[in-house]
């Protein structure tokens, strides 16, 4: 009850503090009630996203198992949802992700819509609480399985046990990371309808020199390079939070020394992050030649070419996290921000007017941005050889590190 409270504040400070900046704007269009309607739509799916996650904690034995669980559900009604707005808008009704915005916030504020989510998160949190009282301290409703007596061989070896200890961020984020491509290619085939659709599209996409699809196609690599690159260093920072839960000490007593550990994750973020963003770019390609009704593949050759060349960003930050991981921890949620950073920069750099100044500090930046402009292959190999640089570099370092 106290976790499910303080989630509840959390709700209630975020419709008060989003509300209040809304009307502070003073505007005739952004008038109190549109303003804590939407102010109360984001904190309901925020009650929406606890209550299923606190359900699956009851359900599930671990917190991996929970979390995959969560994310699973969370990630289907987010593509369901996407789907039906575009095919069929009367199937989003009944789905409870999209009743945040079927009441058309500002414009008719249809009340009913978040009283039917107040009260599906109700049912929610009492059948968790529920299952809560009737379990063991310790146990879930649904009893883990047994697992095997004996390691297999690929398990015994260290990049068969940092896979297996990875497996289900892996799985789940190169799923995710290929539906999130798909959605985009997609609406190629209405590119130039979406594009002129509205003003500030258009401005992210302008460029004489240049066809929308183009533009379009080298804004998405970003995006989809972004959310590609998260995965690896999930992977690379799993070493630190071994590391930092005093279990690795285990393994590094007996056989395995700390390069294999070191390398093994050097091996399946660069393997992983690689294969991700060639699922970027090949089923971005083939969404989009389906969408454009094109008989041939050379546009999914175009695409691939495309995800390929922000290879050195995987190389390079992939690289970062391992050098981090000899250094102090916050060094490992820096090169996280600096992701992030370079991601906004770059996405909002023709939106919001940034100075030239600043878009060049975006990593992002420094590639060619294909396939709008031709492969710069200075760049390339200078991002790829800092990447290597730091792998080398992290690699001394990490050999020489105690570890408890």
């Amino acid at each position: 009850m106290a976790t499910n409270l303080l989630v509840l504040l959390h709700t209630v400070l975020t419709i008060i503090l989003v509300s209040g900046i809304l009307v502070s704007y003073n505007v005739s269009s952004i008038d109190l009630k549109g303003s804590l309607y939407f102010a109360c739509s984001l904190g309901l799916a925020s009650l929406l996203g606890a209550s299923i996650a606190y359900l699956c904690a009851q359900i599930f034995a671990t917190s991996s198992q929970t979390r995959g669980i969560f994310f699973s559900i969370v990630g289907i009604l987010y593509v369901l949802r996407a789907g039906t707005d575009v095919s069929n808008l009367t199937l989003s009704k009944f789905n409870p992700l999209a009743w945040t915005y079927l009441g058309h916030p500002f414009y008719q504020n249809d009340w009913y819509y978040l009283i039917g989510l107040f009260l599906l998160i109700l049912v929610v949190f009492s059948i968790g609480l529920v299952l809560e009282s009737s379990r063991d301290l310790g146990s879930s409703t649904i009893a883990p399985k047994k697992g095997k007596t004996k390691a297999s061989k690929w398990l015994a070896t260290p990049l068969g046990f940092f896979f297996y200890l990875n497996r289900s961020t892996i799985i789940s984020w190169l799923l995710a990371d290929g539906v999130i491509a798909l959605m985009y290619g997609s609406i190629y085939g209405d590119i130039d309808t979406f594009v002129s659709s509205n003003k500030l599209i258009s401005q992210m996409f302008a460029n004489s020199s240049t066809t929308s699809i183009n533009s379009f196609t080298s804004l998405i690599m970003v995006v989809a390079t972004a959310i590609g690159l998260v995965m690896p260093l999930v992977v690379v920072h799993k070493v630190q939070f071994e590391t930092n839960k005093e279990r690795l000490g285990y393994l590094l007593v007996q056989r395995v020394s700390r390069l294999k550990v070191y390398y093994s994750s050097l091996i399946l973020s660069l393997f992983f992050g690689t294969l991700a963003i060639l699922m970027n770019g090949f089923c971005l390609g083939i969404a989009a030649t389906s969408s454009m009704q094109a008989n041939n593949g050379k546009f999914i050759t175009t695409c691939i070419k495309a995800s390929l060349n922000q290879w050195p960003l995987v190389c390079l930050f992939v690289g970062l996290m391992l050098l981090s991981l000899s250094l102090p921890i916050f060094v490992g949620w820096l090169v996280y921000g600096l992701l992030g950073y370079s991601f906004c920069v770059t996405y909002f750099a023709v939106l919001l007017d940034l100075p030239k100044w600043m878009t060049h500090t975006s990593l992002f930046n420094v590639l060619a941005k294909m396939p709008m402009e031709k492969f710069d292959l200075m760049s390339f190999a200078i991002l790829t050889g800092i990447g290597i640089l730091a792998m080398l570099l992290g690699g001394i370092l990490y050999t020489r590190k105690e570890i408890v």
